[in-house]
């Protein structure tokens, strides 16, 4: 009778009604821990070990001889099936048992029978290698483990809820086995991404540098896991380039939002990685009847080691809309990387606003020269230039042909150097910008005044 209500005990076990003091333990486990049944307070152990198998021991809370009668929980048919059995012993050991959930009844001499249950979990997983796939886009490192890193999410460190009818299973730890992953490489320089991935891809560029990488997994259940691979050489290569404009004989860098006129001065240096050679190529669009395309006008390469930078022609560069495409080659590999660059130069211009209809060149500092005013926002582009003032009987006293940033404005004084007298000229500018767009006629003649009266 003893008996029955013993057992009787174990199942209102599981609807929390009494407590028994566990007397199932896991001699060598490396951790403990507690189920999470969700229709009860009362758990089981989960017992786990760093290996392929683990162990078991059972005793009656008397410490009499008793008969122990093991099960293991068969999850097709959820339900546990005997088998062992073992007879007047004090204390019954079972040894390299596998994953999976285990009970206990033990009978002693008294007919007193106590049940027990656990879970055993076997941590056997391996890093075994890390498959390397090292190519001009991308380096993805794939670590391959035993058992699968597939399988594990599912078909491992589960137990079932057996508070729960039918029994549900509970892989909490499976699916978060790899939840705590860390990449590291040995060069710093290379941007390993800290998203906790099992498979890590470096892309965008691929790595530029060689380096080893290191792969390091801490489990749910505190064990770590770390491979390395062998030093990986890196074959892709990334372009990069510095584009600089000549402005008053000094390099400056290029600015997309810039204006630049012609002809303009460039200096190309390649800031390109991991590559041995370089090219450059500069495009530009032609309009022909039947529709537009673009064609090269400039081309240029080098050892990277022999010079980095490049210099096109600048009597290339008239208004117009240009492309720099610069490739940056990693020979022994075969991997090639490019960018491109849109150049602007600037139609020619030549404002009307900005030449004036009066000066006085008198020598007090305040409108002292008929002279341009804002030149470098006005005038853009220009090739030739020329400037002619006539006297109202038409004689010619004062001309200038040069570039029209270099002019520095008439002084009011003729070309054999005496004082043109105060009164009506007339003046005439004739220029062409570097796109041939011609600027004679309309406002490019008129009248000017000049006063020399304090």
């Amino acid at each position: 009778m003893r008996a029955i209500q013993t057992v009787i005990a174990f199942f209102t076990f599981l609807a929390g009604t009494i407590s028994i003091h566990a007397q199932v333990v896991a001699p060598g486990r490396d951790l403990s821990l507690l189920t999470e049944y969700v229709n009860t307070t009362k758990q089981d152990s989960i017992f786990v070990f760093y290996g392929s198998t683990g162990n078991l021991s059972a005793a009656h809370s008397t410490g009499n001889p008793s008969t122990f009668k093991w099960y293991r929980y068969n999850t097709d048919s959820l339900k546990f099936k005997l088998f062992a059995e073992e007879s007047n012993l004090s204390q019954s050991l079972k040894e390299s048992l596998a994953e999976g959930g285990y009970r206990v009844e033990i009978t002693d001499n008294t007919d007193s029978t106590e049940t027990y249950t656990c879970w055993l979990f076997t941590d056997d997983v391996t890093l075994n290698n890390i498959e390397i796939d090292n190519n001009c886009e991308f380096l993805e490192l794939n670590p391959i483990t035993t058992p699968s890193s597939y399988n594990i999410p599912y078909d491992r460190f589960a137990y079932f809820d057996l508070s729960r009818n039918p029994n549900r299973e509970n892989n909490t730890y499976g699916k978060q086995y790899f939840d705590n992953i860390t990449w590291t490489s040995s060069d710093s320089r290379i941007d390993v991404s800290q998203e906790k991935q099992l498979r890590l891809v470096i892309e965008e560029p691929a790595p530029l540098y060689n380096s080893s990488y290191t792969i390091t997994i801490v489990n749910p259940f505190g064990r770590t896991l770390s491979l390395s691979t062998p030093e990986i050489t890196a074959i892709a290569t990334k372009a990069d380039d510095l584009i600089q404009v000549d402005e008053d004989g000094s390099w400056k860098d290029w600015d997309s939002n810039g204006e630049y006129e012609a002809l303009l001065g460039l200096r190309l240096e390649s800031k390109s990685l991991n590559c041995d050679s370089i090219y450059w190529k500069m495009t530009t669009k032609k309009i022909e009847p039947l529709g537009d395309f673009n064609y090269v006008i400039w081309r240029d390469s080098s050892l990277i080691a022999t010079r980095n930078d490049a210099y096109p022609d600048k009597n290339i560069m008239v208004p117009g809309y240009y492309t720099i495409y610069h490739y940056s080659v990693n020979t022994s590999s075969g991997c090639i990387d490019s960018i491109i660059t849109d150049i602007k130069v600037d139609s020619s211009k030549l404002s009307a606003d900005i030449i004036p209809n009066v000066f006085s060149p008198n020598g007090d500092g305040i409108n002292d020269r008929f002279v341009f005013s804002d030149t470098d926002a006005s005038i853009r582009s220009i090739s030739s230039f020329s400037i002619k003032i006539f006297s109202r009987s038409g004689k010619l006293v004062y001309e200038y042909s040069g570039n029209p940033h270099d002019w520095e404005g008439w002084d009011g004084k003729t070309n054999i150097g005496t004082d043109a007298a105060e009164g009506v000229y007339y003046f005439i500018i004739e220029a062409r910008g570097w796109d041939n767009r011609k600027f004679a006629r309309g406002p490019y003649k008129g009248f000017l005044h000049l006063f020399r009266g304090k």
